[in-house]
């Protein structure tokens, strides 16, 4: 079909001919019946779901159905996912859902946003600089009925960031969280399995997260000597590398026996498993706080960095910030040796009271009270 409209329209005109197809093919879907069935819809991974997701897929029983497809979506699938939003009565989503920008759910339906990221740190949609017009940003979260947030205190930043009420945003946990409180030995012994030679090993985890410039996502440059951050370890401490899984380049150009990249382990296991995280701007600082992880913040590029924060930044961090990687392991070794529990305290009660190791339960109850 779209083959022959090319050759037929202009590009114009195709766009006006695949809207009326798109708005008609809804339009038969909304006569459809309304099934009894929860639609876990995700951009995040082709084929499965992710543990935050799956955290609530496996705690709810109902009717449930998943499509896992990252963007973008050929013309072929577009009829079966509208079909699927239009005739499920419970949609949940980890991620944006660009399909409601234009498409109106039905009286009866729900849409719920469990979100994949904790807290409120980095700014986010409507107070983020995005390659969506505020239209559209606004467009993506108006039709919540819930959104899963980590705490009393976050509110308020994911209402603004989201436009939408505070009232919608429930101070329910992130679900995937609750395998930290279930499940943080073996996601432990996990790494000492398929890693033997970590075995009393410090282990000193760097979980950097991507840049962007102009809103355009640019190469991370660490700025760390890295024959020199070798030479510095001592015969038990070790430097283990989890890239973003944007990051699709090395960080490291050669091989070292103290400094290992393991961006295709788990990240969560590694930081269960890990005596010391650093990191910079990402939210794996969450999951450090709730296993009670000390974290160094290495941001050599922190004057640059205009994202925008919700919190005070450095000041309300659970760490220090260092800029210079020469003042990198002496960071480390502190926080090893004297790890700042009361900032970590404060930081976890402050961004993740709601996270107790039962968000799944309370995120599957919500649905379920939804269903008929």
């Amino acid at each position: 079909m779209k083959k022959l409209l090319k050759k037929l329209f202009p590009p114009k005109v195709r766009r006006k001919i695949m809207d009326f197809i798109n708005n008609f093919w809804c339009f038969l879907c909304r006569l459809m019946p309304l099934q009894n069935r929860v639609l876990f819809f995700t951009v995040r991974a082709d084929g499965k779901l992710l543990d935050n997701a799956r955290a609530v897929y496996d705690a709810l029983d109902a009717k449930k159905i998943v499509f896992a497809k990252m963007l973008p979506h050929s013309t072929k699938i577009k009829p079966k996912i509208y079909y699927y939003l239009l005739t499920s009565r419970v949609i949940v989503t980890d991620d944006y859902v660009r399909y409601v920008r234009f498409t109106k759910l039905r009286k009866n339906q729900k849409l719920f946003q469990i979100w994949h990221a904790c807290g409120a740190f980095k700014k986010f949609g409507l107070d983020a600089k995005t390659v969506l017009t505020e239209k559209e940003e606004r467009a993506s979260h108006a039709q919540y009925s819930a959104v899963a947030v980590t705490s009393e205190s976050c509110r308020k930043a994911y209402a603004q960031a989201f436009g939408i009420s505070e009232d919608v945003c429930l101070p329910i946990g992130l679900p995937r969280t609750d395998m930290l409180f279930r499940d943080a030995e073996k996601l432990r012994a996990s790494v000492y399995e398929k890693h033997p030679e970590f075995v009393g090993k410090k282990i000193y985890l760097f979980a950097p997260t991507f840049r962007e410039k102009n809103r355009q996502r640019i190469k991370y440059d660490p700025k760390i000597d890295w024959d020199a951050l070798s030479a510095e370890l001592s015969d038990d401490e070790v430097f283990v590398i989890c890239r973003h899984p944007v990051m699709n380049y090395p960080l490291i150009n050669k091989e070292y026996n103290n400094i290992i990249d393991l961006s295709q382990d788990s990240t969560l296991a590694l930081t269960a498993v890990s005596d010391v995280l650093i990191t910079d701007y990402s939210s794996v600082i969450y999951d450090a706080c709730l296993l009670n992880v000390p974290t160094v913040f290495y941001c050599p590029d922190y004057k640059e960095y205009d994202r925008g924060f919700y919190l005070k930044f450095p000041d309300d961090l659970p760490g220090d910030m260092v800029t210079d990687a020469k003042e990198l392991v002496g960071a480390i070794r502190r926080a090893k040796e004297n790890p700042p529990a009361d900032r970590i305290e404060k930081f976890r009660n402050g961004q993740m009271s709601a996270c107790d190791g039962h968000s799944a339960e309370r995120a599957a109850a919500l649905i379920k009270s939804w269903l008929k």
